[in-house]
């Protein structure tokens, strides 16, 4: 019975031995688990694929979240800044011992590491400082680009200024790194020691952060903050994102301009449909933005709504990055009209229709309109290939440059355009086709916490017998007055020989009322 209890207790002993190891284990392997949005460091250095320089050494700083949102961090040897680079990029340095300083605030406030840096090794920090991120939202889930500051505590020191992000205008969050602590967020303007409008959040070592503040669309008050899952950027899920919206304006006039006892009225109504679907990584980026623009009015003399704003835009963009901002783009982009085009009379008039070679093609008698374009006419189609430098990536301002080869389609089916002379003879249009050397300037800026103003130039050389050039800019300025109305107003100005002959104008002012859908 002893033998058999010793046997037993050996046995058990050696059971719970295993099962500490394999807890221990699980436990250091849970303990390496990330909840980045970027990928863990291993998979960082892999995406780099940058080879070892034989001699030097490597040295790799992890971002938690995009590098080009993150503070840099800094290298010194004895003293003297020897390089600046941005997390999640390596550096290589001979071997010897250098010192480290990143984070957010001042130099005084940044984390210090010293380290030894061996030839032909690579050095990866592994993470013991802290990421947040803070997202501003209205109660109805609308990203607002509102001002906080940021203090640690209990000292109450300052760390700056930060802002939210409108994330369907493609801007991203600030991601802000920290000690391990405990973190006061106020807004802007208020004192460290107030007792409204903040918020306090413990950062841990290794963690990302993802806070949500919620501020009232009117009072921009705090009404809520903390940890929203709905709210969280998750690895597996932060490459797509999506954003759709629906826009509407409504103009009604009743009045007796003309005589005192009739009174006239006028009706106008504008709706636009909104989309944009991204997909982003450190290597591609895909974008797809779709836009419906719809308007129509009734004046006093017409008997029923007539069309005068119809426009269908699709822009498709792929740019394959093989440096830090520089890489290749590709773009399908489509226009046209969803509604027939029609062109009205004040009072009834003969007609006539003549065919790409000038013949007589038809004679209508009598009408008070005539329809000069069917559905979906013209289709304008245009593609691109080049290069893609991003000279600006910030929370402010992007702006990036494109050069490339580009291929234009003027689809004019049954198209007709008004002879330069009478508006009863109509001159069906032959169909174009361009291609040649093309340029394009995007970019965007905000100016104030609420207006922003985004500008896109598209030039094309044509090749060939016609070589006049051909382009479109488009200018927009959005006023957000809460968080559902703003003020939109859009000028675009457009140069196709090939279309018509002079240079086209279209300005757009609205005030709309938005709907976001998901």
């Amino acid at each position: 019975m002893i033998n058999c209890y010793t046997k037993n207790a050996r046995l058990t002993t050696i059971l719970w031995c295993y099962f500490y190891i394999t807890l221990g284990t699980g436990l250091a392997q849970q303990s390496k688990q990330y909840n980045w949005i970027a990928p863990p460091p291993k998979y960082q250095l892999d995406q780099e694929a940058m080879d070892d320089i034989k001699g030097l050494g490597r040295l790799f700083l992890p971002a938690m979240t995009n590098s080009d949102f993150e503070p840099v961090y800094t290298i010194f040897q004895n003293d003297t800044i020897l390089k600046t680079q941005r997390m999640g990029k390596s550096v290589f340095l001979r071997p010897g011992k250098y010192s480290i300083k990143f984070g957010s605030g001042t130099l005084n406030q940044m984390m210090k590491k010293n380290i030894q840096i061996q030839a032909e090794e690579t050095r990866i920090i592994e993470p013991d400082w802290c990421g947040l991120t803070i997202r501003i939202i209205d109660e109805t889930r609308n990203w607002l680009k509102e001002p906080y500051e940021i203090y640690c505590l209990p000292a109450g020191e300052a760390f700056g200024i930060g802002y939210g992000a409108d994330e369907q205008l493609g801007e991203n969050l600030q991601t802000w790194i920290l000690k391990p602590g405990l973190y006061k967020i106020v807004k802007s303007g208020e004192h460290v020691n107030t007792y409204i409008n903040f918020a306090t959040v413990r950062l841990l070592p290794g963690d990302l952060t993802q806070y949500t503040i919620v501020m009232d669309s009117d009072t921009k008050k705090f009404t809520g903050a903390g940890i929203l899952e709905s709210e969280i950027e998750k690895r597996s899920a932060t490459n797509w994102t999506t954003y759709s919206a629906l826009y509407g304006s409504f103009t009604l006039n009743r009045a007796n301009n003309l005589t005192s006892s009739e009174e006239q009225t006028s009706m106008a109504f504008v709706a636009q449909l909104d989309y944009n679907i991204k997909y982003s990584t450190n290597r591609h980026f895909f974008l797809s933005r779709g836009l419906i623009e719809e308007g129509w009015n009734m004046q006093a003399k017409q008997s029923s709504f007539r069309s005068y704003l119809d426009n269908i835009r699709l822009k498709n963009t792929y740019i394959f990055y093989f440096l830090s901002g520089l890489g290749l783009y590709g773009r399908f982009f489509l226009e046209t009209n969803m509604f027939r085009s029609t062109y009205y009379y004040d009072e009834p008039k003969t007609v006539t229709l003549f065919d790409k070679k000038g013949n007589l093609k038809e004679k209508k008698f009598n009408v008070d309109k005539v329809i000069v374009a069917p559905n979906f006419s013209p289709l304008e189609l245009k593609e691109g290939l080049g290069i893609n430098y991003s000279l600006i990536r910030s929370l402010r301002a992007n702006f990036n440059v494109r050069v490339g080869f580009g291929y234009r389609q003027n689809i004019n089916w049954k198209l007709y355009s008004k002879d330069a002379e009478s508006d009863t003879a109509f001159f069906e249009k032959n169909s174009v086709y361009l291609r040649g050397p093309e340029a394009s300037l995007l970019g965007n800026l905000r100016i104030l916490r609420n207006m922003m103003i985004t500008s896109e130039l598209d030039v094309l050389v044509p090749s060939g017998t016609n070589n006049q050039l051909v382009y479109d800019w488009e200018n927009n300025l959005n006023l957000r007055l809460s968080k559902n109305i703003s003020i939109d107003y859009t000028i675009r100005i457009k140069k196709d020989p090939s279309i018509i002959s002079y240079i086209q104008t279209e300005q757009i002012l609205l005030l709309r009322y938005s709907f976001i859908l998901f």
